[in-house]
């Protein structure tokens, strides 16, 4: 059969033509065409990864945290973003983002800043990523000839500069483009390589497979694909040489084990993974499109106008894969099929088994790209038809189009919801809380000392004294978080829009601020020392205590007089013997019995008390209402005798003034509550509590998952690197000059 790609070694070019009157030699035509596609290929690169990289695409959790972490590694080497190391990913990501953040300046930047400036950095290593995917396509390029080699070339760095998923998480700060960059220079030194001696090929492709591993470990599929090659090829002494390149590099990865091993937290090193392999097992899936209540169909249709394109080549990836299958190859066709293997045994398991999580893809797309471009040229050179090569052109171009048009829809517009609604929490005060769906920590380190939580409902959220929130659909339909759609169709039913924000990420963001309600008994309430305390403030920043204590019983009285719904609200601590209510001035006498204080009658001849359609005093006093009547007796002396007649009041309400409060209800009410006088009696004057006692205290705080402080200095692995890397090149160096001795032939005088 016709073989359409080239064999292990490249044909050599036919020789120079004599340069003519018209230009230079054709050689040198090539030489500059060759220059030109792969500069251009780095402009495109470079624009498509890097313009406007500060207003799109909007950030993400993993972005926020894998950046302050990258931060505090630059401040004082502690590799964290808790209180606890990082042992989810190796360190080498993180150390190369240290060091650009101090090389910049913004190891103590404001988080924000730092994020921008760590993207153009991962920006800046996907271009190199896509120039080294452009390399490993030259090679497997088909012979029919240069020119249109250069093409599939430039076609192949054209398809990976606008692909959406390469550009989606090449424009983040992430670990995606350092690894893919490290797996894809594995890739080619061992191509490079590969008819090498064992004695360098075992340490130069070790070492980088190594580094590898120790950026990120799922992009082991990848720098196995020689192992693949080799088996393939069965060639066994290629399969030893191969493999013992990937064991050198496996020891090398080993430092990042025996960190935690210098940090005294081997058996939470255990458990990290322990835990990374359930999830990539399947066995626990808390991310990606596999989650349960997830939909994998729904996740990946409601993607389809971002990745469209993505997932198309993915496809035609998966069929070039089978196309080779069913052919025998050999050379570069080999290695083409090796990496497809690997690629898409990768995908495989990540969809039927494991985690998907859609940045896995770019890991994938880069062998799917040069698949599908190799494939479809070999196509058009069975088909030798003009028409043929024309239909895949066009097809080509159509895939370019409708990326780049994704391009100018996602990035070349604002898109920074996240970033917004942080700028606006950080306008708030610093002990303001949010509510959140999705990821709280995006939110958390990127505010001023602002708090980010999550909640499943609103009557949650609301129970913990929280007001404000900040909702995504899109979080809630994918899952992410604790959110439901009951939260949102609460806050909103409930609630007032704030501010909302536009961003295709996350399908746009909105805050919304609930009223804080004085009566509702089971919201703004935390527990308390012989009590509880209640959050008067909507941004959660403070309130005050109601206890039992040697100041008097006000839980008690609280309760005596029906319990907060009828009393509402504290609005002072105790002093005195007193504390104001919404509903009441409560005092206690010297046994600590609370009552309701007699202020009502000040406080009827102040303009104010006839401002707030409170009753008359005086006159009548005989019962004529059910609700308050039985109201009055079963409170008693608590509240004090009636002073004024029912009235029925201009806004409708019903109410009658007693000693020590208000009683009202409203027209088609069951129950009643005691009105709002404590404002009045303070504004007024008729109660004078201390400042300190007029002063909220903080809040308690929510609680917490983080553990106890653990050790998270990354100065252990970075000397243990270091001397890993001097002992990986000199027993290499050493082993080299020994082959060299021994197989140096002996000076024919010096024999004995």
């Amino acid at each position: 059969m016709t073989q359409t790609w080239y064999p292990t070694t490249p044909p050599t070019p036919p020789p120079p033509a004599p340069a003519g009157p018209s230009g230079p030699p054709r050689s040198g035509r090539i030489a500059r065409a060759e220059l030109l596609i792969i500069l251009g290929g780095a402009v495109l690169a470079g624009v498509t990864m890097l313009w406007n990289l500060w207003n799109s695409p909007d950030t993400q959790y993993d972005e926020v945290v894998y950046t302050e972490a990258a931060q505090q590694v630059a401040q004082g080497w502690h590799l964290t973003w808790t209180n606890s190391p990082m042992f989810v990913h190796p360190p080498i990501s993180f150390l190369a983002q240290a060091f650009w953040l101090r090389l910049t300046g913004m190891a103590h930047a404001p988080l924000a800043d730092a994020i921008i400036a760590a993207r153009f950095f991962t920006a800046l290593m996907m271009v190199f990523a896509v120039l080294l995917l452009g390399l490993l396509a030259a090679y497997l390029m088909p012979a029919a000839s240069r020119r249109r080699g250069l093409v599939l070339v430039g076609l192949v760095l054209v398809l990976a500069a606008t692909d959406p998923v390469l550009l989606r998480y090449g424009r983040l700060a992430l670990i995606e483009p350092i690894a893919l960059l490290a797996g894809m220079l594995t890739l080619c030194l061992a191509i490079r390589l590969r008819d090498s001696r064992p004695l360098i090929y075992v340490p130069v492709v070790g070492l980088a497979t190594g580094l590898t591993l120790l950026t990120k470990e799922v992009t082991a599929f990848i720098i196995f694909t020689p192992v693949i090659h080799a088996l393939l090829a069965k060639d066994k002494r290629a399969v030893a040489k191969t493999l013992g390149g990937f064991v050198w590099g496996l020891g090398l990865w080993l430092l990042f084990p025996l960190w935690a091993v210098a940090l005294g937290l081997t058996t939470d090193f255990v458990d990290m993974k322990f835990a990374t392999f359930q999830r990539l097992a399947g066995a626990v899936q808390i991310t990606g499109l596999n989650r349960p209540g997830v939909s994998l169909v729904d996740s990946i249709a409601g993607q389809l106008s971002a990745y469209a394109t993505s997932y198309v080549f993915l496809l035609t990836g998966a069929v070039a894969l089978l196309w080779l299958l069913t052919r025998a190859v050999t050379g570069a066709s080999r290695w083409m099929l090796s990496w497809l293997v690997t690629s898409y045994a990768f995908a495989a398991y990540i969809v039927l088994i494991g985690s998907l999580n859609e940045q896995f893809f770019v890991y994938i797309l880069p062998a799917a790209l040069v698949g599908t471009v190799m494939m479809g040229d070999a196509a058009a050179a069975r088909l030798g038809t003009k028409g043929a090569t024309a239909v895949l052109g066009l097809l080509a171009v159509a895939a370019v189009g409708t990326s780049l048009v994704g391009w100018v829809r996602h990035y070349s517009l604002d898109n920074r919801g996240v970033f917004a609604v942080a700028e606006m929490g950080n306008s708030l005060p610093e002990c303001t809380t949010m509510a959140v769906t999705g990821d709280p920590d995006k939110y958390q380190y990127l505010m001023n000392g602002q708090t980010a939580v999550m909640f499943a409902t609103g009557e949650g959220a609301q129970a913990h004294g929280v007001h404000l929130f900040v909702l995504s659909d899109k979080d809630v339909a994918s899952g992410f978080g604790d959110a439901t759609t009951e939260l949102t169709g609460w806050v909103r039913s409930h609630g007032e829009l704030v501010a909302s924000y536009d961003t295709f990420t996350y399908n746009g963001l909105e805050v919304w601020r609930t009223p804080f309600d004085s009566y509702d008994p089971l919201a703004d309430t935390e527990p308390y020392p012989n009590g509880t305390f209640v959050i008067t403030d909507d941004n959660r920043c403070g309130g005050f205590p109601v206890t039992n204590g040697p100041g008097g019983n006000f839980t008690d009285g609280v309760e005596a007089l029906g319990g907060r719904a009828v009393v509402g609200a504290p609005m002072t601590s105790v002093w005195a013997g007193t504390q104001v209510f919404t509903g009441a001035v409560l005092s206690a006498d010297p046994g600590g019995v609370v009552t309701a204080k007699p202020v009502v009658t000040a406080l009827s001849v102040t303009p104010e008390y006839r401002k707030a359609n409170l009753p008359p005093v005086g006159g009548n006093t005989r019962p004529s209402d059910p609700l308050i009547t039985a109201y009055a007796q079963k409170v008693g002396a608590a509240l004090g005798a009636p002073i004024g007649p029912v009235s029925t009041m201009e806004d409708g309400w019903v109410r009658q003034a007693f000693a020590g409060g208000v009683v009202e209800h409203g027209p088609d009410a069951k129950t009643v509550r005691l009105a709002p006088i404590g404002q009045l009696a303070l504004d007024s004057g008729i109660v004078k509590p201390s400042l300190q006692a007029r002063t909220p205290l903080a809040a308690p705080p929510l609680p917490s998952n983080l553990g106890p402080p653990q050790p998270t200095s990354v100065q252990p692995f970075v000397t243990a690197l270091l001397a890993g890397l001097a002992l990986y090149i000199a027993i290499p160096v050493v082993a080299f000059e020994i082959s060299r001795l021994v197989r140096r032939p002996v000076p024919k005088g010096r024999r004995p």
